[in-house]
């Protein structure tokens, strides 16, 4: 099978993901709330250090490869190569709730991103992206009970869907200084209901049930600048190699957006069959078809990084990084259909960085391979309890190149992993959250439209 015929599959593979989804279930009641739990729709790279994407870049860095940096479109004018981007998380998460006391675990799978970067220009440092990723995601199930009119009445909260968004970039680079942008169209639904239920019936009560479907979208917009500059070089003249520590900073902003919604209700009444399912008795009432508005608020980061640098006759590689990044994102400001929620301004502080142990042609695997750590904190966006919830999570990852980088083959593939732990809530809060979150992330980078030349 030719390079290009199996990257089609892959490309084909994560698609036909998309639209089966996946039968497990994450169950967080926290998804509830505003548009859903936040899946991180990052990068591996960026995962594996923290979470930190607006100042990073590897375009120019040949044994870190290449990657679609989609949180930061000015990367895109780095591109030196045609590079397919795709990725799938492994989520475990454990619920633990002080009254009732006890616990609840679950685990699903679920596509991460699905990118492609090319390169249009390089001499004039301008390069394209698109692709489609999940923002957030909505599924969960919890039951309550309570004694309400002399009886033993039970409550059934469920709610399904989520928020993907399909973006196309365009980058460009002026030595330094590189700017960017990302439009394309963010959609999404929501299926929540209610459902009401009598244990002993002594009374002779209807169940009910209440349900509402909200399908949205719009279009967005998002742009991102970064600048690198020289703090120290070394030259050797032996070897003609020199040693580059620079300094990247990096920002991107997400505009407010007011998207377009259109939602059903259905408000009914019911009995349970032999079978176990539902049959209608009345419909209370039923709309179709409500017109109305979902603002996803704006979002800001902001960061740097220091990078250290190797130039020589082989090309420009990458000994180490480390950086720092501030997100937030004004969640106060959501609304749906007029009405907020429980949530609050987010905001987040990141740590994190990569090293190569040894890339100056050593034969050991591991000295080429790019290893990653990071950590985070902060408020998360969910206020449920009025207490807040911090938020915070420690990551480690690795780029495994699947060979060598040779400056005369035109094709590099790294498989990418990250590994996050993290914790939402604290003591105050009734439900906390702690989970492990396993990425892998496939790199595939080829050279297009090559000149053949024959002696």
């Amino acid at each position: 099978m030719s390079s290009t015929t199996g990257r089609l599959a892959l490309v084909v593979s994560f698609l036909f993901l998309y639209a089966i989804q996946t039968s497990a279930q994450v169950n967080s009641p926290f998804s509830r709330y505003g548009l859903g739990n936040l899946v991180g729709s990052q990068h591996a790279i960026s995962r594996a250090m923290g979470g930190i994407s607006a100042a990073y870049a590897d375009g120019n860095s040949y044994n870190v490869g290449q990657s679609v940096n989609f949180n930061n479109p000015a990367t895109y004018g780095a591109n030196y190569m045609v590079t397919y981007d795709l990725g799938l998380s492994l989520d475990s998460r454990k619920l633990t709730s002080q009254n009732p006391n006890g616990t609840f675990s679950s685990i699903y799978l679920i596509p991460s991103y699905l990118s492609v970067g090319i390169p249009v220009n390089k001499a004039k440092g301008l390069g394209i992206a698109f692709g489609l990723r999940p923002l957030t995601r909505v599924n969960y199930g919890v039951e309550s009970r309570a004694r309400a009119a002399g009886d033993s009445v039970g409550s059934i909260y469920q709610g399904t869907g989520g928020t993907y968004q399909a973006f196309v970039g365009l980058g460009k680079k002026w030595k330094n200084f590189s700017a960017g942008f990302n439009t394309g169209y963010t959609f999404g639904r929501q299926e929540l209901s209610t459902t009401k239920t009598f244990y002993n019936d002594t009374l002779q009560y209807f169940e009910s049930r209440t349900a509402i479907q909200n399908n949205f979208g719009k279009m967005f917009l998002q742009a991102g600048i970064q600048y690198e500059f020289t703090l120290s070089k070394k030259e050797n003249a032996a070897d003609k190699s020199s040693r580059n520590l620079l300094m990247r900073i990096g920002a991107t902003a997400s505009l407010q957006q007011n998207m377009n919604a259109t939602q059903r209700q259905n408000k009914q009444t019911f009995v349970l069959s032999a079978a176990g399912g539902l049959i209608e008795v009345d419909s209370i009432a039923k709309q179709d078809n409500i017109k109305g508005t979902i603002v996803m608020p704006a979002t800001y980061e902001a960061g740097f990084m220091f990078v250290k640098t190797l130039s020589n006759s082989r090309g420009n590689f990458q000994l180490w990084s480390a950086g720092m990044e501030f997100t937030t994102t004004q969640w106060t400001k959501y609304r749906s259909y007029g009405q907020s929620d429980m949530l609050n301004n987010s905001w987040a502080l990141k740590f994190g960085g990569q090293i190569s142990p040894n890339i100056e042609g050593s034969t050991n695997y591991l000295s080429n391979v790019n290893y990653r750590f990071g950590f985070q904190f902060g408020q998360d966006y969910i206020n449920a309890d009025g207490n807040g919830l911090k938020h915070s999570s420690f990551t480690l990852g690795a780029g495994f190149p699947i060979r060598k980088w040779r400056n005369y083959e035109t094709q590099y593939t790294v498989v990418q992993a990250a590994l996050q732990f993290g914790k939402r809530g604290s003591s105050v809060n009734n439900v906390t959250e702690s989970y492990t979150q396993l990425t892998l992330g496939f790199s595939l980078s080829d050279v297009w439209f090559i000149k053949r030349r024959y002696d």
